[in-house]
């Protein structure tokens, strides 16, 4: 992919994606866009949500960015995701400065430079991401040896202990002895996070972290990302179905819907002031505590559509209640607010 020159972008954003479109290979032997003209903005500090139901595009995105997709069966059609590297430019006076690298056209052997070190990511299911044959130390270790090589046996170990008391491993020295089947599934999620973090990276994408965990352990999980994001000051892309995560973890929220972004802005405006209809249906299907008992919940009617399948015009409009013949086209992602972007005709062209 050719390298592109990037546009404007201001000092207090730290990934800005562009346009991004990713496509998988099928047995007919044709190309389906999964992920479709998706662009945002990460700010220094925060934490940005994608929200959505399954297979809106939200883990193929983070897949997409980490440069992690399954070659040769899916591949970046078009975009641009400008990642903000900042290195020491002077230790004397602890000056720095940064330069905007290409996440999509960066050399693929270059790769391991910046993932884990610059841009990390905590993946959905950690049983599947640890590997079973291989103890804790290890894989942990692992970090060490590909990004601070200079480090002795000794600094790494004493850097694993310090890293999993961070994210309130008991027993460290114990759990690193361990295999991932010997710890539960909060331990090794913490552990995931615990490998995320080693190279304190300027970007995590956290990818559900909290799937097939017990609500407790949701809300330790939850709690230990957002005192360590604080601590670090990195900033993160919370991947998830769930508001009530967004509305309590998040300071912008992405919505999408069948591969493209409906609604993008700050969560509380987003919570408060939802413009686009599936972004209102996600938010009033929700049980509040003055909803009445045992009464049947809004659902939104229908189901995605297959990748195949896709309407040429608005993706949702088969399920909307607001649907016209305007729709028949795909709206633009406009402004309605100064930070506030939604893809929906009804906004764009109300009607008369």
């Amino acid at each position: 992919m050719t390298k592109q020159p990037h546009p404007p972008i201001p000092d207090h954003v730290v990934l800005s994606v562009r346009n991004l479109a990713v496509a998988f290979h099928t047995d007919q032997n044709d190309w389906l866009t999964a992920v479709d003209d998706v662009s945002f903005d990460l700010t220094q500090g925060t934490v940005l949500g994608l929200v959505g139901e399954s297979g809106c595009g939200k883990s193929v995105t983070s897949y997409a960015l980490m440069r992690l997709l399954t070659q040769p069966h899916s591949k970046i059609l078009r975009g641009q995701a400008w990642l903000r590297k900042t290195e020491v430019a002077d230790s004397t006076t602890a000056t720095h400065q940064s330069q905007l690298i290409d996440l999509v056209s960066y050399p693929p052997h270059k790769m391991h430079q910046i993932r884990g070190r610059k841009i990390a990511m905590i993946f959905q299911d950690s049983m599947t991401a640890l590997n079973p044959v291989h103890r804790i130390k290890k894989q942990i270790s692992e970090v060490y040896k590909l990004h601070f090589p200079e480090m002795s046996s000794a600094e790494v170990y004493a850097s694993m202990v310090e890293l999993m008391q961070k994210v309130h491993i008991p027993d460290p020295e114990v759990r690193l002895e361990a295999f991932p089947h010997q710890l539960s599934g909060g331990m090794r999620q913490r552990v995931m996070i615990a490998i995320a973090l080693a190279c304190r990276p300027d970007v995590l994408i956290a990818d559900e972290p909290t799937t097939a965990l017990d609500v407790t352990v949701q809300a330790q999980i939850l709690q230990l990302i957002n005192e360590l994001q604080k601590e670090i000051g990195m900033s993160i892309i919370l991947i998830t179905h769930d508001f009530g995560v967004i509305a309590q973890m998040c300071d912008d929220v992405v919505v999408m819907y069948a591969g493209r972004v409906a609604e993008q802005g700050p969560v509380d405006e987003i919570i408060d002031h939802p413009k686009h209809p599936y972004t209102q249906g996600l938010l009033s299907s929700i049980p509040r505590l003055s909803d009445k008992p045992k009464t049947m919940l809004p659902i939104i009617t229908g189901s995605v559509p297959g990748l195949r399948n896709m309407p040429s015009g608005c993706r949702f409009a088969n399920r909307c209640p607001e649907k016209s013949a305007r729709c028949s086209s795909a709206p633009p992602l406009e402004n309605v607010e100064p930070n506030h972007r939604v893809a929906c005709h009804l906004i764009s062209s109300p009607p008369s």
